[in-house]
């Protein structure tokens, strides 16, 4: 068993060092984390920007009441322009705007519908319209702060050097909290991770979008979709509204679910 052991640390440390290779990856991070700066001043946030956020209470479709106020909060550090972001906790007010109990034989589906419209970072705040790319239970938010091996990192007892898997498949392999994010199936590097969060890579700008990296939040850079979730259930999102649907008598969101939201509009 201690060879074994062995050997499959012995593989492990190989992967990192070729991940890692040539630290001109490690050491550009850290240049470019000293030229950014937490902003001191809201302005309109470019649509394109993710905002990986938290519930901070549970509501479930036939119980809360339309009009329900809704806070979440950022999870992690987010990119706003190619030198500024929003610390960690930055809030979103919103509200319930749909709570249906289904009847639980596929005739009238349990429905619940939120929307976010502003959001708040100190003392300032601004407007804004959000979409959410994916939603993850709170187990799978857990699991993917937990090492990939499902127990200590094959002996790696600080999580700054763990290797843990975001939802939706993609992989992050830290040395001393930095490393690269790799796409799942073999796709290579796609994004990167630091002690403030896991970031995708720059990527050209859609539709005027912002080309620096995207806040991931737990989630991979494909994820999309519920994660977690009861079979049958579905998510849709348009037009700022985000509605979960579900084939019983009633579908939830639940404390510390997580949302990879993505901005519309702001002004």
């Amino acid at each position: 068993m201690l060879e074994g052991a062995l050997k499959r640390e012995s593989v492990r440390m190989a992967l990192r060092a070729v991940l890692l290779l040539g630290g001109v990856f490690v050491c550009v991070a850290a240049a470019v984390a000293q030229h950014e700066a937490a902003v001191s001043e809201l302005q309109a946030l470019p649509p394109g920007i993710t905002l990986p956020v938290k519930m901070e209470r549970s509501l479930r479709a036939g119980k809360v009441q339309v009009g329900t106020p809704i806070v979440v909060k950022t999870t992690q550090r987010v990119p706003v322009s190619e030198e500024t972001y929003l610390n960690a906790g930055a809030e979103l007010d919103g509200e319930v705007v749909a709570s249906i109990a289904g009847h639980g034989n596929g005739s009238t589906p349990a429905t619940l519908s939120i929307r976010f419209t502003r959001l708040r970072y100190g003392k300032l705040s601004m407007p804004l319209r959000t979409k959410a790319i994916a939603i993850a239970n709170f187990m799978q938010v857990n699991y993917a702060y937990l090492p990939a091996d499902g127990g200590p990192d094959m002996g790696i007892v600080s999580e700054a050097n763990w290797c843990t898997k975001q939802v939706g498949g993609d992989s992050v392999f830290r040395t001393g909290w930095v490393g690269p994010v790799l796409g799942a199936g073999g796709q290579g590097k796609v994004g990167r991770a630091d002690y403030y969060g896991v970031y995708s890579l720059p990527e050209p700008s859609r539709n005027d979008g912002p080309s620096f990296p995207r806040a991931l939040g737990v989630f991979s850079t494909t994820a999309a979709g519920l994660y977690g979730f009861d079979n049958g259930n579905e998510l849709h999102s348009t037009d700022g509204t985000i509605t979960l649907t579900g084939s019983g008598k009633s579908v939830e969101l639940r404390y510390g679910d997580n949302l990879l939201l993505e901005v519309i509009s702001s002004s």
